[in-house]
């Protein structure tokens, strides 16, 4: 998802609040090895662009921050 114009704490609550409605529905996921209901990890980044930046900088940061949320455990929003 990407957020013009809003700044790293907006976006850290947004996607929090979506996690946590996930949540809240309890999604049955009976293939997961994780939970046995439906889970949702994010990876959050903010970038002020610069000439030297692109668009894919800012996806690798939030990818980035994604694979530390799955690798602490799933199901959280990380910022990078």
């Amino acid at each position: 998802m990407l957020l013009p114009n809003t700044k790293i704490k907006g976006a850290l609550m947004l996607a929090e609040s979506i996690r946590q409605a996930i949540a809240n529905v309890a999604i049955p996921h009976a293939q997961s090895k994780v939970s046995q209901f439906l889970t949702l990890s994010c990876g959050v980044s903010s970038l002020i662009p610069t000439p030297k930046s692109s668009p894919g900088d800012l996806i690798d940061q939030a990818d980035q921050a994604l694979y530390i949320a799955k690798k602490q455990g799933r199901n959280r929003v990380v910022n990078y």
